[in-house]
């Protein structure tokens, strides 16, 4: 193929049978989801290029999941290919800006809010299956005006949105707005057969098989081992025993509130709240909107604001402090999932997408234990049911928080006839 930077200068570059055929996809979203190392990033730049050229005073996005990916993986390999297009790169805007108008806006995807704003003619989502829900969601939006394409180039990391709401929709053929491509490492004219052969017989054939054939499985070292039959169908339950909501504050990170409901000893998650830059205000006014949907008994928030408790009690609300003990939270949700009494609404898609990332932190030293604590990324709505269960299962704490504040006349248990 034959491919410019702004008519400044002309190359050919060669892209193998598998890479030609993503290249030239028609549909608005395009993934190509591969082994590491078989030309996915080399593939982005060039097409990258291709919608450069295509709309030469229009705007587009390079994005990768954190700016560090993106400074030493995904741009400095764009520029690799096309030198001279580094000269209109103005780093401290983020955006390479060409003389006849066009923009490319260039950002991670660790803070997705920073994706809004932008009206796209297409985007180039790098390595995107370590990207949350929610920068999918706002990029999404960034084209819909223009109709603009995508294009997702990603190792398949985990089972999150990008498999629930990408990969599962093609395949089952319930989008057409959706294209995936496909290859293992080894299918690359230049990854090396003997290195390929090696790591197969290193790795277990479940990471071997996320990471050089390009299939989806679950991530190593996941906190909650969710299996997909304990995701259902949404529906109602009749008379839940209890309903209950945890709240995990966010600003710049997103607010959340799970809402679960008891019946016959099996937890369900019914309904979520995920929302960024949301006052307490409005925190408040969600929490009163489930509240009357749901006739919510009480509400259990992260203890660490006082404050904004102490400002949803004045405003009506039974809520009363999460137990924040990580661990035991993390081992009574774990034995719930085992014991076959936790439950997802399949509807709940951030709270599916955190639970298939949420996972323990990866520890160098070989003589530390591997699981002694969760990472702590894009793991809210984990939080909040954390909340939920540590706290509801603790009687002698709940109990003792309840008579304390009742005694005070601060607020009163919600009851439903």
């Amino acid at each position: 193929m034959e491919s410019t930077c702004q008519q400044e200068q002309e190359r050919t570059i060669k892209l193998h049978p598998k890479q030609w055929e993503a290249f030239s996809f028609t549909k608005q979203f395009g993934a190509v989801i591969c082994g590491v190392q078989a030309g996915k990033t080399f593939l982005g730049s060039v097409w990258a290029q291709k919608k450069i050229n295509e709309f030469p005073t229009k705007n587009g996005a390079i994005i990768a999941p954190t700016y560090k990916l993106l400074q030493q993986s995904t741009l400095d390999r764009f520029f690799q290919l096309f030198p001279e297009c580094r000269k209109y790169y103005k780093q401290q805007q983020g955006v390479i800006e060409f003389p006849t108008g066009a923009k490319v806006f260039i950002r991670s995807a660790d803070e997705p809010l920073g994706l809004e704003g932008m009206t796209l003619h297409w985007a180039w989502l790098d390595e995107a299956g370590q990207m949350n829900r929610l920068a999918w969601v706002v990029i999404r939006s960034r084209v819909s005006i223009t109709n603009g394409q995508v294009l997702i180039t990603t190792t398949p990391y985990n089972m999150g949105w990008l498999y629930q709401e990408f990969y599962m929709p093609w395949k089952d053929k319930k989008d057409n707005d959706l294209d995936v491509f496909t290859w293992k490492s080894i299918e690359s004219p230049y990854f090396p057969k003997e290195f390929y052969d090696k790591e197969k017989r290193r790795l277990s054939p479940q990471e071997f098989a996320k990471r050089y054939e390009g299939e989806f499985r679950k991530m190593e070292g996941l906190v909650y081992d969710l299996p997909t039959n304990q995701i259902v169908p949404l529906k109602e339950i009749q008379n839940p025993e209890i309903t209950i909501a945890g709240i995990d504050w966010g600003f710049r990170n997103p607010s959340t509130i799970a809402v679960l409901q008891l019946k016959d000893n099996v937890w369900n998650v019914v309904d979520e709240w995920y929302k960024t830059e949301k006052t307490t205000a409005e925190i408040i006014e969600q929490a009163k909107n489930f509240q009357k949907k749901y006739k919510i008994n009480r509400f259990y928030a992260d203890p660490h604001e006082p404050d904004r408790i102490e400002e949803c009690r004045r405003a009506g609300m039974y809520i009363l402090e999460g137990n924040d003990d990580v661990m035991n939270g993390i081992s009574r949700v774990q034995q719930l999932i085992r014991e076959k009494r936790f439950f997802v609404f399949s509807t709940c898609k951030n709270f599916i997408d955190e639970i298939n990332f949420y996972h323990f932190v990866e520890q160098k030293d070989s003589n530390k234990n591997p699981k002694d604590e969760p990472e702590k990324t894009n793991d809210h709505l984990m939080d909040a049911t954390r909340y939920i269960l540590a706290t509801y299962q603790d009687n002698s704490l709940n109990n003792a928080q309840q008579q304390r504040m009742i005694n005070d006349r601060r607020l009163h248990p919600i009851t439903y006839e």
